[in-house]
Parts: C-alpha cells; structure tokens; sequence
C-alpha cells in the first residue's frame, strides 16, 4: 500500500456502481473526476468485475466485494489499506439481510431514525482497530467522526438500485422490496439520492473527504 509518502495523497472513494445490473456500463463522469486520485477504493456491489478494468486506468484500485457482486469471488469481504500511515479499512456495510431488512422496514414504516450510530460500532469491530472506515451498501454520502475514527459512505453511482432511471417496481417479492426501499430512500435528503463518489485527501494533517455529486437522480414518486 502506498506507504511513506511526503506530500498530500488523493484517495478515490467509490461505491455501488451496480455495473452490468443497473447500469450497462460506468459514466463517463466517473473516471474523469476520480483523474488524478493516487489510489482508488471500491467499497463493494460492482456488480461485475470488468468495472474494476476502467477505474485502474485512473489508479491503482482495492476493492471488497458486496452483496450484489457476480464473478468477484477473489475479492475480500473487508481489507485495512494503509495510506500515507494511516490505516483506512474498506467494507461493503450490510450487516446481513435480517439487521438490514430490518433497518429498512422500521424506517420506512416510521420514519428516520438514528441507525447509524449502531451501524458504525459493529463495523469498526469487524475491521479492528482503524484511523477511517469507508463503506458503501446504503448509497447515502456520509462523512461521520465517531471518537478517533472517520466514517465514510461515497454514496452511490447507482444510487437507486433496481429503481434506477424511475424504473416501476419489479414483479413479485421484489417488487414489494423496491416499493418498501423506495420508501425508505424518499425518507432520506434528496442530495442522498443523487450519483455520488467522494475524494479523501490523505497526509500529515489528516482525512479530509469531500463528497462530489453529479446529475440529480430519478425522481421515483
């Protein structure tokens, strides 16, 4: 990893770009803001591997697999990167489908709630001790200091998943799915649903993420 390094890195920060499930390919846009990033973190849902070949032209890329992916069984669950000596551990973030499931359900039911702040302690055990954990999994751009350790959520490329483009909820079980997640993510500030990726500036003075948004997403009403 890249170790050492006197001046300020730039770190990419990506997540759920759903690419070849949600999306045909990347957007352009991606690569072109992520240009000149000195590494590239990927925190899981591709959804195929070839998405990893477009971003390593911008830099080298470490990424973790979700629990969309398809053919990235050789990817990792979580990772611990160190960058310019501080350790940033990288994890997809679902904490499986029953704490999941029912994350979305109370909210979408009853409104917002504060489920972050028992996402973040669970995430941190799984990982260990870490300066920064970056997560992706609930497409909400986040940036969060919980004692001496930053949390970092890019948001997502794909923001709304299987709804992407006001796409009509499937048939079946998933449609009742996309229903109760479109629910839940109508809950969330709108700037939430928008495609996001975020850049960390990593050296001597600390972590500094910044969340950069492109086009305003569907408007799923």
């Amino acid at each position: 990893m890249i170790t050492g390094a006197a001046r300020t890195l730039r770190v990419g920060l990506v997540a759920d770009t759903h690419v070849g499930e949600f999306l045909d390919e990347l957007p352009d846009w991606v690569p072109r803001v992520l240009e000149g990033c000195d590494l590239i973190l990927h925190a899981g849902d591709l959804s195929h591997p070839w998405v990893l070949d477009r971003l390593e032209v911008v830099a080298p890329v470490v990424a973790v697999r979700g629990d969309h992916d398809v053919g990235c069984e050789h990817l990792p669950r979580s990772v611990v990167a160190t960058v310019a000596g501080w350790r940033i551990g990288l994890i997809h973030g679902g904490l499986g489908k029953a704490w999941d499931t029912g994350t979305v359900l109370r909210q979408a039911a009853l409104g917002p709630y504060d489920w972050h702040s028992q996402l973040h302690p669970r995430l941190l055990r799984r990982l260990g001790a870490v300066d920064a954990v970056v997560y992706g999994h609930w497409h909400i751009p986040l940036a969060d200091r919980v004692g001496s350790t930053l949390f970092v959520s890019p948001g997502a490329v794909c923001p709304w998943g299987s709804l992407e483009g006001g796409r009509a909820p499937r048939a079946g079980a998933p449609g009742i799915a996309d229903v109760v997640v479109r629910r839940f993510r109508r809950q969330l500030d709108p700037e939430a649903m928008e495609p996001t990726v975020a850049i960390m500036e990593v050296g001597s003075s600390g972590l500094r993420p910044r969340h950069i948004r492109m086009r305003s997403g569907p408007s799923a009403a």
